[in-house]
């Protein structure tokens, strides 16, 4: 197939269109005989691009880059100076003892710029602005500062009732709507840890709570070290993470594995990883089902994959015609089943989707979502799939996400586990089983140190 390709491209050019596919018969007798592959491909005539407005056109040439004067040159740098100074953060409000102190002193400029000019005009009058401003120097002076907040301001350790979590036990995390507010009644002590953990992505609830069990663990030179701090969290996070491992194993018996969620998020292209991975891992006998006959070249797609890889392609139109794909391929270990992607939106085509992988369906069903999508959106997309029954998540695309808290605030609320992680389009090579240590590194790792770890 892959000579074959080659030879459209070598014949029509890199813009061909692969029409069909087909494996032929071999031809001769016997051992001797030859499989021929046989494929269409098609590219737009000149006439056909003229028509549709695509004719090309001479492209003109750029002038040469003029030198720029020496006075433009100037005035952009005086800008970029003005823009810079612009641009420049504010300086953090000073504490409230700070500011008592430094309206002492303004005040007292104001005194002594009076007074000279007392003594240059003689004006008597001013006198009373005089008494009028250090009796509002006095009553400055006895303002109590207002208490700041806790996270900025060191404060004496609360007692805490609760008593924190063993260290064999790993902490609960309450399931809670996405953005209501955290609890603020957290020690002092913990504001950095959690800190740390917010920049990773993590909900600040579920940070709290980590938090609050890596602490104990950690003494205080450990707490003022980065790296110990990063380690312990790390650790702590891979006691929560909830993994189910391949999606089939030598001795199981038949599994259907489907996969569903919203559009884009590479369901087709992960099916093909999957399929690779329980061939060459666990020496599974797969077949490929679609479902997808909405979008235009899906079946094609899954043909493609199928033919690479020697596997059974089929494509059912109703839920009945799934069944019997079933019965036709009871002699195989993995059935992968390919979904067309659903907004979270269209009620009516997630409904028609639960009468094929419904409950009846005897099939287990996994919640396909794109790392680098906004949580809410993740959040919705989850409870729009739930009238489906989800036995699993998996994420796409970490190589396009600098922030990896999504692994580990979604599957808490949810309570559902994960299965697998991709971090490209390659196949198979791109797919990562997920496992409690990777998932922790890659939500604790910075945007470089993530990638790294994804590849």
């Amino acid at each position: 197939m892959a000579s074959a390709l080659k030879q459209v491209k070598e014949t029509l050019g890199a813009e061909a269109l692969i029409l069909s596919t087909k494996t032929l018969r071999k031809k001769g007798l016997g051992v001797l005989g030859k499989q021929t592959i046989e494929v269409t491909a098609a590219i737009e005539s000149p006439a056909m691009k003229a028509s549709s407005g695509q004719q090309a056109r001479p492209v003109a040439k750029k002038p040469a880059p003029q030198a720029i004067p020496a006075a433009y040159r100037n005035r952009v740098e005086t800008l970029e100076d003005e823009l810079v100074e612009l641009t420049r953060p504010e300086p953090a409000p000073a504490p409230a003892a700070k500011r008592v102190e430094l309206a002492n002193h303004v005040l007292e400029d104001e005194i002594r710029s009076l007074r000279t000019q007392f003594e240059a005009q003689n004006v008597s009058r001013l006198q009373a602005d005089i008494d009028q401003l250090k009796g509002l120097v006095q009553n400055l002076s006895q303002v109590q500062p207002p208490p700041q907040p806790a996270a900025i301001t060191p404060c004496p350790i609360p007692a805490v009732a609760a008593e924190p979590p063993a260290a064999d036990e790993p902490p609960v995390l309450r399931r809670r709507p996405v953005g209501s507010r955290p609890v603020s009644s957290v020690p002092c002590e913990l504001n950095d840890l959690i800190e740390l953990l917010v920049e990773r992505g993590i909900d600040s609830e579920a940070a709290a709570t980590i938090a609050r069990f890596a602490a104990p663990q950690m003494n205080e030179r450990q707490r003022q070290d980065p790296c110990h701090c990063r380690e312990f969290l790390t650790a702590t996070i891979a006691n929560l993470v909830q993994v189910t491992g391949p999606l089939w194993q030598a001795g199981e018996a038949q599994k259907r594995i489907s996969l569903i969620g919203p559009t884009g998020v590479g369901k087709t292209t992960t099916i093909a990883k999957l399929a690779a991975e329980a061939i060459t891992t666990a020496g599974a006998r797969v077949a490929l089902v679609t479902i997808d006959t909405y979008r235009i070249a899906a079946v094609e797609q899954l043909k493609v994959y199928g033919e690479i890889m020697g596997l059974p392609v089929e494509v059912v139109l109703s839920p009945e015609q799934l069944q019997d794909a079933f019965r036709r391929h009871r002699d195989k270990d993995l059935i992968l089943i390919d979904t067309a992607g659903r907004s979270p939106r269209d009620d009516e085509r997630i409904a028609e989707l639960n009468e094929f992988l419904g409950q009846g369906a005897q099939v287990e069903n996994c919640l396909v979502l794109a790392a680098p999508t906004d949580e809410r959106l993740q959040q919705k997309s989850l409870e729009a799939f739930s009238k489906l029954p989800i036995s699993r998540l998996i994420f796409t695309k970490l190589d396009e996400t600098d922030r990896c808290g999504a692994l580990l605030n979604l599957p808490t609320r949810s309570n559902l586990p994960l299965a697998y992680l991709t971090n490209g389009q390659q196949v198979p090579e791109d797919l990562l089983l997920a496992e409690p240590t990777t998932v922790a590194n890659l939500v604790m790792a910075t945007e470089t140190e993530s990638r790294r770890i994804a590849v």
